[in-house]
């Protein structure tokens, strides 16, 4: 039993405390003996259709390790992506897969100076995969697991588009990307007799939002020189998109023909947690992402408006500069102030506010997103110029 005296040292300070404490304050609950340990997966739905459960069948059957250190689910209960269902260490391989798995879209052995567009790539899967019986048998429980466009999976990349609609997202990076990417399809159906342009899009869709480029030689890469294919990685493909993620995709024994595909970790991760990687090993700006994926990687509507690097410093000051101001800083060096947009940032942000939905939100968050990292805070050629002079510059 404690002395009288110390019983009433310690009930005058727990009386002090009180006192200068705020109303509101109160105490985590103690952790220990007592307290309730939190299912890390608890807000995670993992998915058990039967779909996804014969394509990890397949896939560990056949030398393929997945669905034992992660598996699929909804992230929060809404998108689908891939979570750690125990902790990982730094550099712990997540998951793998042999390169007997992979579907290959393109023949290496072609001239290089035969181009690979996604569109011819994506011919190729519907001849080499769809079209041969044998090849469809033995990916069937793959190819049937990729979403179609009636799934809620599925996010339509622009070329899906109006060309009014195209018009709207006004950036001419963006929209010359997208009707690039429309010539394609339509170059790539004159080569086929029983492909519909509609099924085009859709295969095309497939090969750029579900594969991987890889290279395949080691020459430099700045000479051109480097020959890479696209292939499509089951499992992998459905792991999302993040610029600051955990974890990243490499090849073991690349030299072999028996190759192995890899998801390293790139700093711990706790279980219930998802695992990223950066797609285009993180240099992909929201026009590359928008083209190929179909999303754009938004704030909320109310955070927008302010830059965590101030918009009114202009992209070319800020270092180091993300891909969406690299992107914003090589158009203005080209293009000088010459202003692409026809509303404010203002204005896109209280349509965003207002509930625009689906196909008119992503334009306006594409809109809102290539401003701030451009530094256009007016959105117009007057507010630009006002913020050059303002910067010491211009006339």
């Amino acid at each position: 039993m404690l002395p009288h005296r110390t019983v009433c040292i310690a009930t005058f300070l727990i009386l002090l405390i009180t006192v200068l404490l705020p109303p509101s304050t109160s105490f985590p609950a103690a952790a220990g003996f007592g307290a309730k340990k939190v299912d890390p997966m608890s807000n995670h739905i993992l998915d058990t259709s039967e779909g996804i459960s014969y394509l990890k069948d397949f896939l560990n059957k056949n030398g393929g390790n997945s669905g034992t250190k992660c598996d699929i689910a909804k992230i929060n209960g809404k998108t689908r992506g891939v979570i750690c269902t125990r902790s990982i260490k730094k550099d712990e391989i997540i998951c793998s897969l042999p390169s007997s798995l992979a579907l290959s879209l393109w023949d290496p052995s072609t001239p290089s100076s035969s181009p690979s567009t996604p569109s011819l790539c994506a011919l190729n899967f519907k001849e080499w995969y769809l079209d041969d019986s044998t090849r469809l048998n033995t990916f069937a429980p793959y190819i049937g697991s990729l979403p179609t466009v009636e799934d809620v999976e599925f996010e339509p990349t622009p070329n899906f588009y109006s060309d009014s609609d195209v018009d709207k997202l006004e950036f001419p990076g963006i929209v010359s990307a997208v009707n690039t990417r429309k010539s394609e399809i339509d170059s790539a159906i004159l080569k086929s007799d029983d492909v519909s342009i509609e099924d085009m899009k859709y295969y095309t869709w497939l090969v750029t939002s579900r594969s991987f480029s890889i290279r395949l030689s080691a020459d430099d890469v700045s000479s051109g020189n480097a020959k890479s294919v696209r292939i499509m990685l089951p499992f992998f493909d459905m792991i999302n998109h993040s610029g600051k993620s955990n974890a990243e995709m490499d090849i073991l024994n690349p030299e072999k023909d028996d190759s192995t595909f890899i998801i390293r970790a790139k700093r711990p991760i706790a279980a219930g947690k998802e695992v990223t990687i950066s797609y285009g090993g993180g240099g992909f700006s929201s026009v590359d992402l928008f083209t190929d994926y179909g999303f754009v990687q938004s704030k909320p509507p109310e955070e927008l408006l302010y830059d965590e690097k101030d918009v009114t410093q202009g992209a070319l000051k800020r270092q180091p500069l993300t891909p969406d101001e690299r992107t914003m800083a090589k158009f203005e060096s080209t293009e000088g102030y010459n202003n692409p947009w026809s509303t404010s940032l203002e204005e896109d942000v209280e349509k965003i506010k207002a509930g625009a939905k689906g196909r008119e939100r992503k334009i306006l968050e594409f809109r809102a997103k290539m401003k701030v990292a451009g530094g256009w805070p007016a959105g117009t050629m007057e507010g630009k110029m006002d913020l050059k002079k303002k910067e010491g510059g211009g006339k």
